[in-house]
Protein backbone atom coordinates (compact mmCIF):
# COMPACT_ATOMS: atom_id res chain seq x y z
CA UNK A 1 0.00 0.00 0.00
CA UNK A 2 3.02 2.37 0.33
CA UNK A 3 1.09 4.66 2.68
CA UNK A 4 1.52 6.80 5.78
CA UNK A 5 -0.13 4.81 8.63
CA UNK A 6 -0.96 6.22 12.21
CA UNK A 7 -2.11 4.41 15.56
CA UNK A 8 -3.46 6.30 18.61
CA UNK A 9 -3.97 4.22 21.46
CA UNK A 10 -6.32 6.35 24.02
CA UNK A 11 -6.82 3.46 26.80
CA UNK A 12 -3.26 2.00 26.63
CA UNK A 13 -2.70 -1.13 28.83
CA UNK A 14 -0.32 -4.02 29.70
CA UNK A 15 -0.66 -4.77 25.74
CA UNK A 16 -0.83 -1.51 23.49
CA UNK A 17 2.70 -2.20 22.75
CA UNK A 18 2.36 -5.75 21.49
CA UNK A 19 -1.12 -5.12 20.06
CA UNK A 20 0.28 -2.03 17.84
CA UNK A 21 2.88 -4.01 16.61
CA UNK A 22 1.62 -6.53 15.65
CA UNK A 23 -1.12 -4.03 13.76
CA UNK A 24 1.92 -2.80 11.77
CA UNK A 25 3.39 -5.90 10.87
CA UNK A 26 -0.08 -7.00 9.18
CA UNK A 27 0.15 -3.64 7.34
CA UNK A 28 3.39 -4.78 6.14
CA UNK A 29 2.08 -8.25 5.58
CA UNK A 30 -0.73 -6.95 3.42
CA UNK A 31 1.39 -4.33 1.48
CA UNK A 32 3.86 -7.23 0.47
CA UNK A 33 0.66 -9.54 -0.48
CA UNK A 34 -1.24 -6.68 -2.39
CA UNK A 35 0.99 -3.76 -3.71
CA UNK A 36 1.12 -3.35 -7.62
CA UNK A 37 4.18 -1.44 -6.77
CA UNK A 38 6.14 -4.29 -5.81
CA UNK A 39 7.13 -6.60 -8.11
CA UNK A 40 6.95 -9.86 -6.05
CA UNK A 41 3.98 -8.79 -4.95
CA UNK A 42 1.12 -11.28 -5.71
CA UNK A 43 -0.95 -9.16 -7.32
CA UNK A 44 2.38 -8.70 -8.96
CA UNK A 45 3.13 -11.74 -9.74
CA UNK A 46 -0.42 -12.41 -10.53
CA UNK A 47 -1.13 -9.90 -13.55
CA UNK A 48 2.36 -10.92 -15.38
CA UNK A 49 0.98 -14.31 -15.44
CA UNK A 50 3.95 -15.43 -13.32
CA UNK A 51 1.21 -16.91 -10.23
CA UNK A 52 -2.11 -18.60 -10.88
CA UNK A 53 -4.82 -16.48 -8.85
CA UNK A 54 -5.88 -19.96 -6.91
CA UNK A 55 -2.38 -21.01 -5.93
CA UNK A 56 -1.68 -17.48 -4.49
CA UNK A 57 -2.28 -18.55 -0.59
CA UNK A 58 -5.50 -17.50 1.60
CA UNK A 59 -4.96 -13.95 2.01
CA UNK A 60 -5.50 -13.53 -1.47
CA UNK A 61 -8.25 -16.12 -1.83
CA UNK A 62 -9.80 -13.63 1.16
CA UNK A 63 -9.40 -10.72 -0.78
CA UNK A 64 -11.13 -12.44 -4.02
CA UNK A 65 -14.25 -13.49 -2.08
CA UNK A 66 -14.47 -9.80 -0.26
CA UNK A 67 -14.05 -8.31 -3.68
CA UNK A 68 -17.00 -10.38 -5.79
CA UNK A 69 -19.20 -9.85 -2.42
CA UNK A 70 -18.52 -5.67 -2.72
CA UNK A 71 -18.97 -6.01 -6.56
CA UNK A 72 -22.19 -7.90 -6.56
CA UNK A 73 -23.24 -5.47 -3.87
CA UNK A 74 -22.64 -2.18 -5.68
CA UNK A 75 -24.33 -3.50 -9.28
CA UNK A 76 -20.62 -3.82 -10.30
CA UNK A 77 -19.62 -0.16 -9.86
CA UNK A 78 -16.87 -2.03 -7.63
CA UNK A 79 -14.71 -4.06 -9.21
CA UNK A 80 -11.05 -5.73 -8.49
CA UNK A 81 -10.48 -5.88 -12.25
CA UNK A 82 -11.52 -2.80 -14.03
CA UNK A 83 -9.36 -3.03 -16.57
CA UNK A 84 -8.90 -6.57 -16.75
CA UNK A 85 -6.04 -6.92 -14.43
CA UNK A 86 -6.49 -7.83 -10.90
CA UNK A 87 -6.45 -4.57 -8.74
CA UNK A 88 -8.16 -5.10 -5.20
CA UNK A 89 -6.27 -1.60 -4.19
CA UNK A 90 -9.75 -0.03 -3.73
CA UNK A 91 -10.28 -2.39 -1.08
CA UNK A 92 -7.22 -3.54 0.70
CA UNK A 93 -6.92 -0.43 2.53
CA UNK A 94 -9.62 -0.52 4.43
CA UNK A 95 -9.54 -4.04 4.90
CA UNK A 96 -5.86 -3.51 6.31
CA UNK A 97 -7.65 -0.66 8.80
CA UNK A 98 -10.21 -3.21 10.03
CA UNK A 99 -7.82 -6.06 10.46
CA UNK A 100 -5.80 -3.52 12.51
CA UNK A 101 -8.62 -2.43 14.87
CA UNK A 102 -9.09 -6.23 15.29
CA UNK A 103 -5.71 -6.94 16.73
CA UNK A 104 -6.08 -4.00 19.22
CA UNK A 105 -9.45 -5.09 20.22
CA UNK A 106 -7.84 -8.61 21.07
CA UNK A 107 -5.26 -6.98 23.42
CA UNK A 108 -8.32 -5.08 25.31
CA UNK A 109 -7.97 -1.57 23.38
CA UNK A 110 -11.38 -0.30 23.09
CA UNK A 111 -10.22 3.47 22.31
CA UNK A 112 -8.14 4.07 19.30
CA UNK A 113 -7.90 5.83 16.16
CA UNK A 114 -6.22 3.72 12.92
CA UNK A 115 -5.80 6.49 10.11
CA UNK A 116 -3.96 4.72 6.96
CA UNK A 117 -3.57 7.44 3.69
CA UNK A 118 -6.45 9.29 5.54
CA UNK A 119 -8.87 6.66 5.81
CA UNK A 120 -10.01 6.45 9.21
CA UNK A 121 -11.60 3.96 12.10
CA UNK A 122 -12.28 5.54 15.31
CA UNK A 123 -13.38 3.77 18.17
CA UNK A 124 -14.31 4.71 21.70
CA UNK A 125 -13.21 8.07 22.58
CA UNK A 126 -9.97 10.42 21.99
CA UNK A 127 -7.00 11.30 24.56
CA UNK A 128 -9.05 14.82 25.36
CA UNK A 129 -12.38 12.20 26.49
CA UNK A 130 -14.94 12.99 23.23
CA UNK A 131 -15.09 12.30 20.18
CA UNK A 132 -12.30 11.56 17.61
CA UNK A 133 -12.13 14.60 15.11
CA UNK A 134 -12.03 13.80 11.69
CA UNK A 135 -11.18 16.27 8.73
CA UNK A 136 -12.38 16.46 5.12
CA UNK A 137 -9.55 17.64 3.23
CA UNK A 138 -10.14 20.93 0.76
CA UNK A 139 -9.48 18.88 -2.66
CA UNK A 140 -7.55 22.31 -3.80
CA UNK A 141 -6.26 23.78 -0.64
CA UNK A 142 -4.76 21.18 1.03
CA UNK A 143 -4.26 23.28 4.10
CA UNK A 144 -7.84 23.52 5.09
CA UNK A 145 -10.69 21.10 5.58
CA UNK A 146 -14.19 21.68 4.28
CA UNK A 147 -15.82 19.50 7.25
CA UNK A 148 -15.02 18.02 10.70
CA UNK A 149 -16.73 14.40 11.63
CA UNK A 150 -17.09 13.93 15.25
CA UNK A 151 -15.99 10.39 14.93
CA UNK A 152 -16.85 7.86 18.14
CA UNK A 153 -17.42 3.82 16.70
CA UNK A 154 -17.01 5.52 12.91
CA UNK A 155 -15.07 4.82 10.10
CA UNK A 156 -14.46 7.98 7.31
CA UNK A 157 -13.50 6.77 3.93
CA UNK A 158 -12.45 8.77 0.93
CA UNK A 159 -11.97 8.30 -2.78
CA UNK A 160 -10.38 11.09 -5.23
CA UNK A 161 -8.59 12.52 -7.90
CA UNK A 162 -7.02 15.37 -6.55
CA UNK A 163 -3.53 13.84 -5.50
CA UNK A 164 -3.49 10.34 -8.28
CA UNK A 165 -5.88 12.06 -11.22
CA UNK A 166 -8.50 10.60 -12.56
CA UNK A 167 -7.48 7.07 -11.69
CA UNK A 168 -11.44 5.92 -10.70
CA UNK A 169 -12.79 3.89 -13.98
CA UNK A 170 -16.16 2.95 -14.31
CA UNK A 171 -16.11 -0.71 -14.92
CA UNK A 172 -19.48 -0.40 -16.78
CA UNK A 173 -17.33 2.25 -19.43
CA UNK A 174 -13.79 1.74 -18.94
CA UNK A 175 -13.70 5.32 -19.19
CA UNK A 176 -12.43 7.60 -15.92
CA UNK A 177 -15.29 8.75 -13.50
CA UNK A 178 -15.26 12.26 -13.65
CA UNK A 179 -18.34 13.69 -11.83
CA UNK A 180 -16.72 14.24 -8.56
CA UNK A 181 -12.98 15.45 -7.09
CA UNK A 182 -13.39 13.37 -3.58
CA UNK A 183 -16.37 11.44 -2.36
CA UNK A 184 -16.49 10.99 1.28
CA UNK A 185 -18.52 7.98 2.99
CA UNK A 186 -18.76 7.55 6.66
CA UNK A 187 -20.37 4.32 8.51
CA UNK A 188 -19.60 2.02 11.39
CA UNK A 189 -16.89 -0.24 9.16
CA UNK A 190 -13.91 1.04 7.63
CA UNK A 191 -13.89 -2.20 4.98
CA UNK A 192 -17.74 -1.02 3.53
CA UNK A 193 -16.95 2.63 3.97
CA UNK A 194 -13.44 2.25 2.06
CA UNK A 195 -15.44 0.51 -1.16
CA UNK A 196 -18.44 1.96 -1.02
CA UNK A 197 -16.65 5.16 -0.95
CA UNK A 198 -15.02 4.02 -4.56
CA UNK A 199 -18.21 2.15 -5.85
CA UNK A 200 -20.30 5.83 -5.49
CA UNK A 201 -17.54 7.61 -7.14
CA UNK A 202 -17.76 5.63 -10.09
CA UNK A 203 -21.31 5.88 -9.60
CA UNK A 204 -21.22 9.72 -10.48
CA UNK A 205 -24.81 11.76 -9.24
CA UNK A 206 -26.20 8.08 -8.85
CA UNK A 207 -23.64 7.80 -6.02
CA UNK A 208 -25.07 9.72 -3.06
CA UNK A 209 -28.27 8.09 -3.93
CA UNK A 210 -26.96 5.11 -3.47
CA UNK A 211 -25.16 5.63 0.27
CA UNK A 212 -28.63 7.53 1.11
CA UNK A 213 -30.11 4.10 0.75
CA UNK A 214 -27.64 2.24 2.59
CA UNK A 215 -28.92 1.99 6.10
CA UNK A 216 -25.68 3.26 8.85
CA UNK A 217 -23.68 5.21 5.95
CA UNK A 218 -23.56 9.08 5.23
CA UNK A 219 -21.97 10.59 1.89
CA UNK A 220 -20.53 13.78 1.52
CA UNK A 221 -19.03 14.73 -1.87
CA UNK A 222 -17.70 17.58 -3.95
CA UNK A 223 -17.93 17.89 -7.48
CA UNK A 224 -15.88 19.90 -10.04
CA UNK A 225 -17.52 23.29 -9.22
CA UNK A 226 -16.54 22.90 -5.74
CA UNK A 227 -19.78 22.39 -4.77
CA UNK A 228 -20.41 20.02 -1.37
CA UNK A 229 -23.29 17.65 -1.81
CA UNK A 230 -24.26 15.26 1.39
CA UNK A 231 -26.90 12.84 2.39
CA UNK A 232 -29.76 13.27 4.58
CA UNK A 233 -27.71 12.45 7.84
CA UNK A 234 -24.59 13.65 7.53
CA UNK A 235 -24.58 16.92 9.17
CA UNK A 236 -25.77 14.90 12.32
CA UNK A 237 -22.12 14.08 12.31
CA UNK A 238 -20.31 16.65 11.95
CA UNK A 239 -19.13 20.02 14.04
CA UNK A 240 -21.33 22.78 13.59
CA UNK A 241 -20.95 23.92 9.78
CA UNK A 242 -20.72 27.77 11.30
CA UNK A 243 -16.99 27.26 12.34
CA UNK A 244 -16.12 25.38 9.57
CA UNK A 245 -15.77 28.39 6.99
CA UNK A 246 -14.56 26.52 3.95
CA UNK A 247 -18.16 25.95 3.09
CA UNK A 248 -20.77 28.60 2.01
CA UNK A 249 -24.51 28.04 1.38
CA UNK A 250 -25.41 27.29 -2.37
CA UNK A 251 -28.75 26.13 -3.93
CA UNK A 252 -29.45 22.72 -3.24
CA UNK A 253 -28.82 20.18 -5.26
CA UNK A 254 -29.22 17.24 -2.84
CA UNK A 255 -30.28 16.46 0.72
CA UNK A 256 -27.77 19.34 1.35
CA UNK A 257 -25.46 21.32 -0.55
CA UNK A 258 -22.34 24.23 -0.20
CA UNK A 259 -19.85 25.60 -2.49
CA UNK A 260 -16.44 25.38 -1.11
CA UNK A 261 -14.98 28.59 -0.83
CA UNK A 262 -10.67 28.99 -2.68
CA UNK A 263 -7.42 28.61 -1.28
CA UNK A 264 -7.31 30.51 1.79
CA UNK A 265 -10.55 30.63 2.98
CA UNK A 266 -9.49 29.51 6.84
CA UNK A 267 -11.49 26.32 6.62
CA UNK A 268 -8.97 24.66 9.28
CA UNK A 269 -6.48 21.58 9.86
CA UNK A 270 -5.97 19.65 6.99
CA UNK A 271 -6.51 16.23 6.70
CA UNK A 272 -8.04 13.46 8.23
CA UNK A 273 -6.57 12.75 11.71
CA UNK A 274 -7.63 12.56 15.63
CA UNK A 275 -7.11 15.96 17.33
CA UNK A 276 -7.26 16.71 21.19
CA UNK A 277 -10.21 18.86 20.38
Amino acid sequence: MGMPVTIVVADSNEWTSLAVEEAFADFALLDRTFSPFLPESAVSRINRGALQLGEAGELVVQAVDLCRLYQQGTDGYFSAWPDGRFDPSGLVKGWAIDRAGSILLQHGCRDFFVDAGGDVQARGLSIAGGPWRVGIRHPVDRHEVVRVILAADLAVATSGTYEKGDHILNPHTGAPADDWLSFTVVGPDILTADVYATAAFAMGEEGLRFIERTPGYEAYAIDRRLIGTWTGGFDALCERIGAQASVSPAPAVGPGSGRLRGPGSGGGRAGAGPSPG
